[in-house]
């Protein structure tokens, strides 16, 4: 295991990839989980994809485990995070890029500098999902906590599966994918996040059923 010591959320992004990574060996076919509005084959392939670019991450920086989120739906990839040079950014991209079972990337991978992306992620540790700052490093509402209000909220709201989303908050722009089973619903996920404190903008790659 890779030991990260950047707080909660870190701890979090590495046991998730210890389960990953475990769960093609673990595993002897394609997963069900029929609360989810895709195929156990797309869970599965989505499954496999993921740990194998976690794994290629483990393998070249570890800082890409922390700094770097990778979500997946139906074989397309959403990169959020933050690197802080244009050669980790082309590096990060080329290893996601090369599994040719991959769809479509939806890139919002940004660069800044080292102390800005240190800066966050003190910050983030801090504050985590307990409250909504008014005095971070960055004079921002912590990400976390945001990701935390979007789970709440889309699980407790009726005709709404949330399961079938996938998000990321980066510096309070919010980027979420998935698919919606109606317009109505659709439109009742993205104005849930946009009334969010914090949030300044929200990047949809929601598709309908």
């Amino acid at each position: 295991m890779i030991q990260v010591s950047r707080g909660w959320r870190s701890v979090v992004k590495t046991v998730s990839v210890c389960v990953l990574l475990a769960a093609p060996i673990a595993a002897c076919g394609p997963l069900q989980m029929p609360l989810e509005d895709r195929t156990g084959n797309d869970q599965w392939l989505d499954t496999q994809i993921k740990s194998g670019i976690l794994g290629e991450f483990s393998k070249v920086d570890h800082t890409y485990l922390m700094d770097v989120n990778v979500d997946i739906w139906k074989q397309e990839v959403m990169v959020t995070g933050m690197v802080d040079s244009k050669g980790k950014y082309y590096d990060v991209m080329s290893l996601i890029k090369q599994d040719n079972r991959i769809k479509t990337v939806h890139d919002h991978l940004e660069i800044a500098d080292a102390d800005s992306i240190e800066a966050y992620r003190a910050a983030e540790d801090e504050y985590g999902k307990n409250a909504v700052p008014t005095d971070s490093a960055t004079q921002t509402v912590s990400d976390v906590w945001i990701e935390g209000q979007i789970k709440a909220l889309l699980l407790a709201e009726k005709g709404v599966s949330s399961v079938n989303y996938r998000w990321q908050s980066v510096n309070n722009v919010v980027y979420i994918m998935g698919e919606a089973q109606t317009d109505p619903e659709l439109q009742k996920v993205l104005s849930i996040v946009r009334r969010i404190k914090g949030v300044k903008r929200v990047v949809s790659h929601i598709t309908l059923a």
